[in-house]
């Protein structure tokens, strides 16, 4: 029995990423890049990706599909889903200013491993750090001269997530799941709070908390919000793109699969 259940559950992981694999090549394929806008075809393919990558990741370990974790994923994805959104609504402005906010945060970085490098004594450690810089260097200067490149310490759209989902008409999104999926990245009391202490057995102690580590259950449903986080993301890029795929949507591929399809959830 066990057997069975696990090699449904690696049928189910391998389908799944292939879902999303072909699901994200056939949108690709319908799009005709700009190469006089390139901030634009690079920006909205990378945030594309990276929410296809998101959730391949996830799938690939069942193990992580719990209150410890999966928010983490979760979180992650609809950042992804928002950035993405807001972008595609004004893709000519708004990927530029995305991407030259990330090439500062890049150049940020630089200048910090910089200063580590002076204050390196140790031979081997400061010829890694060399590398490292000399790698980062050339990516960056790859795309934008170091010294043209801004830094910029705000938020990259100037707006914060919750105006952003806003604007895009998805203001629930941001209070329903990115509000309590950020407790968990982090650690907020909210979250640890609950999944990280235990009433102490001692009645004379007023039943305070101490800390525990829980052991806590697997739920599919987070695999479900990774695979509806996944499928918006497809369903505004197509919109945008006014492109359409025949690959059916993750979230409707999780529920059709025979290893989930009598465990429907309807989670926001």
């Amino acid at each position: 029995m066990a057997e069975n259940a696990e090699k449904s559950l690696d049928s189910f992981i391998k389908d799944y990423i292939d879902n999303v694999q072909l699901g994200f090549e056939k949108r690709w394929e319908a799009v005709k890049p700009d190469i006089y806008d390139n901030w634009v075809h690079e920006c909205i393919g990378a945030l594309l990706s990276r929410q296809a990558t998101l959730t391949i990741e996830m799938v690939k370990a069942p193990s992580i599909w719990n209150a410890h974790v999966a928010p983490l994923f979760l979180r992650c994805q609809i950042d992804a889903y928002i950035s993405l959104g807001w972008v595609l609504a004004d893709p000519l402005q708004r990927c530029k200013k995305f991407v030259l906010y990330g090439l500062g945060q890049e150049k940020l970085f630089i200048e910090f491993l910089e200063e580590a490098l002076q204050e390196e004594s140790e031979p081997s450690d400061a010829e890694q750090l060399n590398k490292l810089i000399k790698i980062r260097k050339e990516w960056l200067n790859g795309q934008l001269a170091d010294w043209a490149t801004e830094v910029n310490v705000g938020a990259w759209s100037g707006m914060t997530a919750r105006e952003m989902a806003k604007e895009i008409g998805r203001e629930s999104i941001y209070k329903h799941a990115y509000v309590p999926f950020s407790g968990v990245a982090h650690n907020m009391w909210q979250h640890i709070g609950i999944f990280n202490t235990t009433p102490c057995t001692n009645p004379m102690h007023k039943w305070h908390l101490v800390p525990k580590i829980h052991k806590i259950p697997i739920e599919p449903d987070f695999m479900y919000r990774s695979a509806k986080y996944a499928s918006i993301s497809f369903e505004i890029f197509d919109k945008s793109m006014d492109i359409s795929c025949d690959i059916p949507l993750p979230v409707k591929f999780f529920g059709n699969h025979p290893f989930f399809s009598n465990k429907n959830n309807e989670g926001n």
